[in-house]
């Protein structure tokens, strides 16, 4: 969904920023995976706002990993916008969002919803 339309670069800008903020970290290859979406235009934007000093970079082994620069002068009234433009995104995409498994479960534990379901 392309909320932000008439703000925004791209599609892919909007994901980025939405993804970094939601999820605080995450590398070129994680994002278009979740979006399925080509890499390329995720590593452009990436690239973009880095150079804008909007996100930051770091080198950890061979992956770049980024999130949102706390110094950028217009964080707070730009995550106040992204956080509208959440709440504009259908429930399934949000609970996607929000949702962030980094390790696998243990085999034979069963599922249980992090929302009490």
């Amino acid at each position: 969904m392309f909320i932000l339309k008439g703000l925004l670069r791209a599609e892919s800008q909007e994901n980025t920023l939405v993804y970094l903020m939601l999820r605080g970290e995450g590398y070129a290859r994680a994002i278009a995976s979740f979006y399925d979406i080509p890499v390329n235009p995720v590593q452009k934007q990436l690239a973009r706002l880095e150079a804008y000093g909007v996100i930051v970079s770091e080198q950890i082994g061979r992956v770049r990993n980024y999130r949102l620069n706390p110094r950028y002068p217009f964080m707070e009234p730009l995550t106040a916008l992204l956080k509208a433009a959440v709440a504009a995104y259908p429930a399934e995409l949000k609970s996607r969002l929000l949702v962030q498994r980094t390790r696998p479960r243990q085999a034979g534990k069963p599922l249980i919803s992090a929302q009490g379901e």
